[in-house]
């Protein structure tokens, strides 16, 4: 006879990409997060400033951590290995066991990172752009290839995780020949901009509008925002603490509507 199925208890452990232009609060939204510790792999430049101004507010018990991989002189595997040594080192299972938060800001740097990485050991320009002595042109389809593999292993990586994470991404804008917007995707390259989205159960979308910072759940000016968690199209002025403690409540229809006061 089998078991019949019983909802879980629930612990924070949801697995998010964010999506938003540069300046909609990707970082800021993560860093909100004070029911646990929040640990960031900053490769984003100047990023760390924006977590500056919250550290004064944070409890003492759930510190705001950052390894900084911004540099240009820091290279994908470089951030690969440390991670690595972070996962044989316990930070994830210390993480998930103290309802931790994980931050990978952001997925587009990485993705450069990994480009700049394969080019330079390939002896090939990025975009076959200009002339260089004893330069190949352009990538080709093996280093696509290998591009696809990196970021992937990386994006299945922070998915399998005991602990909650938060993968950030920029947006990329598609326009036909009449300037109108045909489709906004994650800013990566190749195949990946594809499966990276598809690759989430939970896909928000975040825009700024003034002093509002809003939220998307529902699909929103062509970027596909979804999500498994929660039925209301978008919420305003949310934290991440908000939103964990939603998703621990079971609540799907967040204040009937989304609006937060």
């Amino acid at each position: 006879m089998k078991k019949p199925f019983k909802k879980e208890v629930r612990k924070f452990d949801l697995k998010l990409i964010l999506a938003g232009n540069s300046g909609s609060g990707k970082s800021h939204f993560c860093g909100t997060y004070t029911n646990g510790p929040v640990h960031f792999y900053m490769l984003d430049k100047g990023g760390e400033k924006t977590l500056e101004k919250l550290i004064d507010s944070r409890p003492k018990e759930n510190p705001l951590s950052v390894d900084i991989f911004s540099s240009a002189s820091i290279s994908f595997s470089d951030f690969w290995t440390a991670f690595q040594q972070d996962e044989k080192n316990g930070l994830f299972t210390w993480l998930a066991e103290n309802n931790g938060l994980l931050v990978l800001d952001s997925a587009t740097n990485a993705n450069k990172k990994a480009i700049k990485e394969i080019c330079k050991k390939c002896s090939i320009t990025p975009s076959g752009i200009g002339k260089k002595l004893d330069m190949k042109k352009g990538m080709a389809p093996p280093h696509w290839g290998q591009l696809l593999n990196w970021m992937s292993t990386l994006i299945s990586a922070m998915q399998e995780l005991p602990c909650a994470t938060a993968t950030t991404v920029h947006l990329h804008t598609l326009m036909n020949s009449d300037q109108e917007v045909v489709a906004r995707y994650p800013s990566v390259n190749g195949q990946f901009r594809q499966l990276i989205a598809v690759d989430y159960d939970e896909a928000y979308l975040l825009e700024t509008r003034g002093e509002k910072h809003l939220i998307y759940f529902k699909e929103r000016n062509k970027f596909e925002a979804k999500s498994r968690v929660f039925s209301t199209p978008y919420v305003k002025n949310f934290t991440m603490d908000d939103i964990a403690n939603a998703y621990l409540k079971g609540d799907t229809l967040i204040n009937k509507g989304g609006i937060k006061k």
